[in-house]
């Protein structure tokens, strides 16, 4: 697992998105967020599901699953009248050089047609390079006009209602429309994986499925997938899961309702005469199925986030589970949130990202700087680990 996708998320900037007032962090190909309740993980991953849902189906539907701008706003600010910002710089796989890097700012002002109606007023930059070293290229867009910046200045006029990621891969490669593609394609491929267990525990309505759904709705039909087309992969994730789940022998799949139409997963146990239904499984054996399913993708999306990685699962499985965190690593980019002093306690100073709510109501992400964190875990020796110590408030983000 050594191949990388072209591009990752180097640096997040987030200003005024619902807690994120004003955060800025700086990101690993295996990063995990922690902190108590409230402090901003779920917003800081929702950012990127924000980015993923405009690039798919553009800025307002974005905002109204959100409940619209004034939902999303940072609600510490009476007027709401600073604009939202999000800002992500990317780097090419492997080199740790800055590729590109993307800012989109919006707010919302009165229509002077109907001044019941908010509008949205949107901006957006650019900064292009077509290899490591190159100047970046500077394009913006504000009130449906391009503005291509530098030595081929020049401006465009386009639709106010479409964001650049969609309209900009029209542009020659020499105008950055390949770049701008990358971006799209990255932003687009963003999953937050947050397990539904009801959902995955039901029969998969096809048979196969080669790309698992971000609530494991569809776990059944994947795992098939792994186990026909993936056979080397698929029998690691079993030897993984007899371990995660004691008792289980093996995973049998059943067809049902004709070639195509679906598929039952049966989980066979030691001792037990017939097998155990998924629907019949337990709350933690489904969790780690899913989990096992997501880290032994083939084909995983550029950047996965996973909401409470260790709900429902046994503490002796998380050794094993950040090993396999760190090889997944190689293939897609983790933001994970835990509230998990045991797993954080398996993990590197550079993997920690600490979370808390400061007193105005704002998260700060990271409560600590990852050099104080790695000084203070080498002044230690090993002794405590960095769990004991977040838990104990040291590294701040604590329980209260």
């Amino acid at each position: 697992m050594t191949d990388r996708h072209p591009l990752f998320l180097r640096r997040l900037t987030v200003e005024n998105f619902r807690s994120l007032r004003a955060v800025e962090v700086h990101l690993a190909p295996l990063n995990v967020l922690v902190g108590p309740n409230g402090a901003g993980k779920s917003n800081l991953l929702d950012v990127i599901a924000f980015l993923g849902d405009a690039t798919r189906g553009d800025l307002e539907p974005a905002l109204a699953r959100r409940g619209g701008f004034s939902r999303l706003h940072f609600r510490g600010d009476p007027d709401a009248s600073s604009p939202v910002r999000i800002e992500v710089e990317t780097t090419t796989g492997g080199t740790g050089e800055a590729a590109d890097a993307y800012a989109l700012s919006f707010t919302s002002v009165r229509s002077p047609d109907d001044p019941r109606h908010p509008i949205i007023r949107r901006k957006e930059d650019f900064w292009l390079t077509d290899g490591v070293g190159d100047e970046a290229r500077h394009i913006s867009i504000t009130g449906g006009r391009i503005q291509f910046h530098g030595a081929d200045a020049a401006s465009v006029s386009v639709r106010e209602d479409s964001l650049g990621l969609s309209l900009l891969p029209r542009l020659s490669p020499e105008r950055g429309g390949e770049r701008v593609e990358a971006l799209a394609d990255l932003f687009a491929s963003f999953r937050v994986f947050d397990v539904d267990v009801a959902a995955a525990r039901q029969p998969a309505q096809e048979e196969i499925s080669d790309r698992l759904s971000d609530d494991a709705s569809n776990l059944a039909a994947f795992l098939f997938y792994l186990a026909r087309n993936h056979p080397d992969r698929f029998a690691e994730l079993h030897r993984d899961v007899r371990a995660f789940i004691p008792g289980l022998e093996s995973l049998e799949f059943t067809p049902i309702g004709g070639a195509g139409s679906g598929v039952v997963l049966n989980l066979v146990e030691t001792g037990l005469r017939g097998s155990t239904r998924l629907r019949e499984a337990s709350f933690g054996s489904i969790r780690a199925l899913a989990l096992l399913a997501l880290l032994y993708d083939p084909a995983p999306p550029q950047l996965t986030c996973i909401e409470e990685i260790d709900h429902g699962l046994h503490p002796h499985i998380l050794d094993r589970i950040v090993e396999l965190l760190r090889q997944a690593s190689e293939r897609t980019q983790f933001l994970i949130a835990t509230h998990s002093p045991a797993l954080v306690n398996r993990l590197k100073p550079d993997e920690l990202i600490v979370c808390e709510r400061g007193e105005d109501s704002s998260s700060r992400i990271p409560a600590i700087d990852p050099d104080a964190v790695r000084a203070m875990e080498g002044e230690l020796h090993g002794e405590i680990g960095l769990g004991e110590l977040w838990f104990s408030g040291a590294l701040g983000g604590g329980l209260e």
